[in-house]
C-alpha cells in the first residue's frame, strides 16, 4: 500500500461538504458499490475506473481491518485502459491491404476491397479488446486524513479527474485541489484578510529584461488554474533567503521552530518567459553558481528538494512551489512500534507533522507577505541575489 513504507508522493485535496464525523461502515459500503469490476462481457470501455481496497490492484475488499487506521481511511483508485496501439492497428492494416493486393491481377487494392479490410481489422480489435490483451492497469494510493478533512492523493493529472469525478458520485463530497494560491485563501480568509489576498500581485525581485518597471509574468501561472499560484514561488524564495540569512531555522506560531535546507534538487524558471529554465542537481545546489545567476537573471524557484526538521523529526521531500504537492518523501523510521498497523498509524502522524510543518512555513511567510514589512524584506532579497551575484563574479 502506497502510504505503509518506503517513501511516499502524493498531493493533498480539500473534502467541502457535509463530512462524516467517524469512520463508519457505510462509508466502507459507499466503496464498495462503487468498487472497480472489469466488464466480463462486452467491449470494455476505453478508459474504466473505480476503487479498490488498495492492497493489490484486485483487491475489491473493504474493511476496518486493512482499510481504517485510527481516524485514516485507506484505500486506491484503479484505473485500467483498453486501447489498442494506433502503430499496431495501422500495421495490421497495412498487412492485410498487401494480402489482399496480391490476389489481385494488378497488384493494388480497390475501394470495395479497402472498405472491407477496415471492417477486418475493426473486427480483430474488437477481439483482442475484449481478451483484455491491451488492458492497462494502474492503482493510485489514498488517504483519507479525517481529523483535517483532507484528502492525501498519489494521483497524476489524468487520474484527478476521475478521482474528482467518482469521490463525488460516492460520497456527495466535493474534492478541491490544494495549492499555494488557495491555501492562501484558506489561511488569510478566516483571519479577515481577504481583500488583501485578492489585492496581492507577483513582487519584482529583479529587473525585467525590459527594464525596472517590467514586473514578472509567470507564464506558467497564467496558463494555470489558479492565479495566486505564484506565491508558491515566491514562498519557495523567501524559505530560500531566510533559511540562509538565519543558518536555516525559521519560527513559526505553529510547530515552533523549523530548520530547512535546500538539498539535491533545485529548479528554477524565468518569470518572464524570457531564459528559459534551470534543473540543478546534486549537493547543495543552492549554492551553485548556476542557481545565483538563474536569480539575478529573473528566475525562481517551482521546485526544490528539501530537508526539514521539525518537532525532532527529519524529512527529506522533494518540493513543489504551486501545487504543494510532495514527491518521494522520506519519512523518519518507526523504531518503537509493536505490529505493522502501529507502523502504518505512526507513518500517518508523521505525514500529518510533514505537512503541518511546512503549513507553518507557508503561514509565516504570508503573515510576511501581506504586512507592510514586506517591501522592507523584498529590498532584503534584491540585495541578497546582487551580493550573490557580485560573490559569482569576484575573481
Amino acid at each position: 500500500m502506497g502510504f505503509a513504507s518506503g517513501s511516499v508522493s502524493f498531493s493533498r485535496f480539500a473534502i467541502v461538504g457535509k463530512q462524516p464525523k467517524t469512520i463508519d461502515q457505510d462509508l466502507l459500503d459507499r466503496l464498495a458499490a462503487h468498487v472497480m469490476r472489469e466488464r466480463e462481457d462486452g467491449m470494455p470501455d476505453e478508459v474504466e475506473y473505480g476503487w479498490v481496497g488498495g492492497r493489490h490492484i484486485l483487491d475489491a475488499q473493504f474493511n476496518f481491518e486493512h482499510n481504517v487506521y485510527a481516524d485514516a481511511l485507506v484505500f486506491a483508485l484503479r484505473s485500467d485502459t483498453n486501447r489498442v496501439p494506433n502503430e499496431l492497428k495501422r500495421a495490421y492494416t497495412m498487412m492485410e491491404e498487401d494480402s489482399t493486393a496480391k490476389g489481385n491481377p494488378s497488384g493494388f487494392i480497390s475501394k470495395q476491397q479497402k472498405k472491407q479490410v477496415k471492417e477486418t481489422i475493426a473486427r480483430k480489435m474488437e477481439d483482442e479488446l475484449r481478451s483484455g490483451k491491451y488492458r492497462r492497469s494502474k492503482m493510485s494510493p489514498l488517504l483519507w486524513d479525517m481529523p483535517s478533512k483532507t484528502l492525501y492523493a498519489s494521483v497524476g493529472a489524468k487520474a484527478q479527474e476521475q478521482l474528482l469525478e467518482i469521490f463525488e458520485r460516492t460520497f456527495d463530497l466535493t474534492l478541491e485541489p490544494i495549492s499555494s494560491g488557495s491555501l492562501a485563501l484558506s489561511i488569510l480568509e478566516p483571519v479577515g484578510k481577504r481583500r488583501e489576498y485578492e489585492d496581492l500581485r507577483p513582487t519584482r525581485f529583479v529587473h525585467g529584461p525590459n527594464g525596472e518597471s517590467q514586473h514578472p509574468e509567470y507564464p506558467w501561472i497564467s496558463k494555470g488554474p489558479q492565479p495566486k499560484d505564484f506565491l508558491g514561488n515566491e514562498f519557495l524564495l523567501w524559505l530560500w533567503h531566510t533559511a540562509d540569512a538565519r543558518d536555516g531555522e525559521i519560527v513559526t506560531e505553529a510547530v515552533g521552530p523549523v530548520t530547512v535546507f535546500i538539498d539535491k534538487v533545485l529548479e528554477l524558471d524565468c518569470t518572464y518567459g524570457m531564459t528559459g529554465k534551470d534543473s540543478l542537481r546534486g549537493d547543495g545546489p543552492a549554492r551553485m553558481p548556476e542557481a545565483r545567476d538563474g536569480l539575478r537573471s529573473g528566475k525562481i524557484p517551482r521546485r526544490a528538494g528539501l530537508i526539514i526538521e521539525a518537532q525532532r523529526q527529519e524529512f527529506r521531500v522533494h518540493f513543489n512551489a504551486e501545487t504543494l504537492a510532495f514527491t518521494g518523501a522520506q519519512l523518519p523510521e518507526v523504531t518503537d512500534a509493536d505490529n505493522p498497523r502501529m507502523v502504518f498509524e505512526e507513518r500517518v502522524t508523521m505525514l500529518r507533522d510533514l505537512c503541518a510543518a511546512t503549513d507553518a512555513l507557508f503561514e509565516a511567510f504570508l503573515k510576511m507577505r501581506c504586512s507592510s514589512s514586506w517591501e522592507s524584506q523584498t529590498g532584503n532579497i534584491r540585495k541578497w541575489i546582487m551580493q550573490n551575484a557580485k560573490a559569482m563574479a569576484a575573481p
